[in-house]
């Protein structure tokens, strides 16, 4: 479709929305249709943006003649001041930006329009494009302040799915000012926020070569290789802008490997890819800086005058002046390289004033000026310019070193994404090495057909130790999702916000808080255990009754009896068998029931080990019944295959687990676990 056929196809799109807006209840219909038609717009303009800013620029004018609506006027005059952004009119942006916001505030506040999401989602794209602006001009401070706006405006509108952008803007801005730590978070933020919006994998490129970025100027280049990997298996799918993003970073990647020809080749292609795009200068000649510092490292020295001379036109005629800096610093050293003192020494008394300078940027220009005044002759102050080099150097790695140290540790404690790739991973090792570990063996037992006997052996115990370690490496995995699952933020933050609350400095409250503490550590050391000793277990299911108490109600009466002589701190038992039960029977039992009531705990004595018993007078034991009480099963799925597990190696006595409706003429459910005492835990 070519686009006049387009534009035609559009219009009468436009005249069949605008006739059906006539023919309803003007005063009630036509805001919500114009409505719709700005969003029929923005897709346009949004589609044209790269392609034809200027056919987008008149579309946005034609609407802003026509609309009569107030809201929609400035929402299409916000997005009229986005377009300027291509072509880097700052000034426009801010100037747009500036009479939305004043319309914002002038008008009232009681309105509900203004209140609305979707002018929430106006107001956030009004400060993330200013954000933006104020990125391009090297003032990353007030970038974050408008990006924590946007991301304000963007929690209480309609589209969601933008809020990962928004991190990864605000990290980027950390990451220019060299705060490590704070770029590590937000990322990891967007990564959270992708994954819980159930966002598509190809949203998080950006994420991913914000990362690689972020190991780069960490010096980590192993992991910053394999973020940009996985951000560039999605370069066909990225935009213009993101797409020259990628290429700039990759470049310089290899630039900080010091890797000239590789960090060329991504150099030239960003070049070539915003070349084609006349109305994205800054990018054109940001790019030109980049590549003439390539030129001057590769003794190209020709092509980096091009480069430094045409860009240095650009971002003085901006007033950029970091940029204006970071390129006189290269043209010192062009300078030296060609041999001209006198110039090198014009370009350093005539350097231009600039506000923030990131580490890189100066020690770049400390080497630099050393290197003049080594051709001048001047040793001490060239050794004054080695020494700040080193001790800037030396500062830096310590803050790597503790930021390393820090991400590492968010990485691996936060990001439940990386997680579950890491353990995807695992798993299609485990079985690459089943596969190569069979093929192996039945190598072996083809060529050494007279020792069959032995190899056969050998490869059964091989197998059992295989099959040993992937179930428990199952439980393991089943019990860490049941931990995630009881414990979940709603019972956490229920508990925390009820007792808080409540808090006035008595010690009944202090108490709470402290049994919670205790739940919450106990249950992190009893999932990584298969056994506990049956005292251990019976004080944890105490805790969690206590807890539990003030959500069931005052009518709630708990027991735990255990009968005399049995000495339950050297009686072991699995973990977490009497503890799931007991929760299973409060969340799904007796949640929301009326009237008494009652859980009871019972350990008894019964041939050679013990008999516990778990009852409550709830609505009993219907698992094939659908209700909103109804649980995952994930609790019960780590008790079977714990048990299961356990059972397998001990050949004699065995552990027995029953689940049925009490017999005694009550409705409830009772829970009935024999545990032998002369039980092995040992795997």
């Amino acid at each position: 479709m070519n686009q006049k056929t387009a534009m035609k196809l559009f219009g009468l799109l436009g005249l069949l929305m605008l006739l059906s807006c006539g023919y309803a209840d003007r005063h009630r219909n036509s805001s919500s249709c114009e409505q719709a038609l700005v969003d029929s717009l923005e897709v346009r303009v949004q589609d044209s943006l790269f392609s034809n800013v200027h056919y987008s620029r008149s579309q946005l004018l034609e609407a802003l003649t026509q609309t009569q609506d107030s809201l929609v006027y400035y929402r299409l005059l916000a997005l009229y001041g986005k377009t300027f952004f291509v072509s880097s009119d700052f000034d426009s942006i801010l100037y747009y930006n500036r009479r939305v916001k004043e319309f914002s505030r002038n008008a009232s506040q009681s309105s509900e329009s203004l209140q609305s999401p979707r002018w929430n989602d106006v107001l956030s794209d009004v400060y993330n494009i200013e954000g933006n602006v104020w990125m391009q001009l090297n003032r990353p401070d007030s970038a974050i302040i408008d990006y924590k706006k946007a991301y304000g405006y963007r929690l209480k509108g309609k589209k969601l799915h933008l809020l990962p952008d928004i991190c990864i803007n605000i990290a980027d801005a950390y990451l220019h000012r060299s705060d490590l730590a704070h770029t590590a978070s937000y990322y990891r933020r967007a990564l959270f926020l992708c994954d819980s919006l159930n966002l598509s994998e190809h949203t998080k490129f950006p994420v991913y070569y914000g990362l690689g970025q972020t190991y780069m100027e960490l010096r980590d280049f192993d992991l910053s290789n394999h973020y940009y990997e996985l951000a560039g298996q999605f370069f066909d799918e990225m935009n213009v802008s993101e797409q020259w993003t990628y290429l700039n970073n990759r470049g310089n990647h290899y630039y900080y490997r010091k890797n000239y020809q590789e960090a060329l080749k991504y150099m030239r292609r960003a070049n070539a890819l915003v070349s084609s795009y006349p109305q994205m200068v800054f990018e054109q000649n940001f790019i030109k800086v980049n590549l003439g510092e390539l030129y001057l490292l590769t003794d190209k020295l020709d092509s980096a005058q091009i480069c430094l001379d045409e860009s240095y036109r650009f971002f003085s005629g901006i007033q950029h002046n970091s940029a204006v800096h970071y390129i006189e610093t290269q043209m010192i050293e062009l300078a030296l390289k060609k041999g001209n003192i006198a110039q090198a020494k014009t370009m350093i008394a005539r350097t231009a004033p600039v506000g923030h300078l990131d580490a890189n940027m100066l020690t770049i220009r400390n080497q630099y000026l050393q290197h003049y005044f080594e051709h001048t002759g001047d040793y001490r102050r060239a050794y004054e310019y080695l020494k700040r080099d080193c001790h800037l150097d030396d500062s830096i790695r310590s803050e790597w070193i503790q930021m390393r140290v820090a991400e590492l540790d968010m990485r691996y404690r936060q990001d439940t994404i990386v997680l579950r790739k890491e353990m995807k991973i695992q798993r299609q090792a485990a079985e690459m090495r089943v596969l190569k570990l069979s093929v192996s063996i039945w190598v072996l037992v083809c060529v050494l057909l007279v020792a069959g006997v032995v190899v056969v052996v050998w490869y059964m115990r091989k197998k059992r130790e295989f099959l040993r370690q992937r179930f428990f490496q199952q439980i393991n995995r089943v019990r860490m999702e049941n931990l995630r699952s009881r414990i979940s933020p709603h019972f956490t933050f229920n508990v925390l916000g009820r007792e808080i609350n409540q808090f006035n400095g008595s010690e009944e409250v202090k108490h709470n808080l402290m049994e919670l503490v205790k739940y919450l550590r106990r249950s992190l050391e009893l999932t990584e255990k298969l056994s506990v000793s049956l005292q251990d277990e019976l004080d944890f299911v105490h805790t969690y009754i206590e807890l539990e108490r003030g959500r069931v109600g005052e009518d709630f009466v708990a027991t735990i009896t255990l009968e005399e002589g049995l000495d339950a701190t050297r009686i072991m038992i699995p973990s977490m068998i009497v503890q799931i039960p007991a929760e299973n029977a409060i969340k799904h039992g007796l949640a929301g029931k009326d009237g008494k009531k009652e859980l009871m705990v019972y350990v008894s004595r019964e041939t050679n080990g013990i008999r516990i018993t778990v009852t409550d007078n709830g609505r009993g034991y219907l698992p094939q019944v659908v209700s909103a009480t109804r649980g995952t099963g994930t609790g019960l799925k780590v008790l079977y295959q714990t048990i299961q597990l356990l059972n397998t190696k001990n050949k004699s006595d065995k552990i027995r687990f029953n689940i049925t409706n009490r017999s005694d003429g009550q409705t409830g459910t009772e829970v009935s676990v024999y545990i032998p005492f002369r039980f092995s835990y040992d795997l």
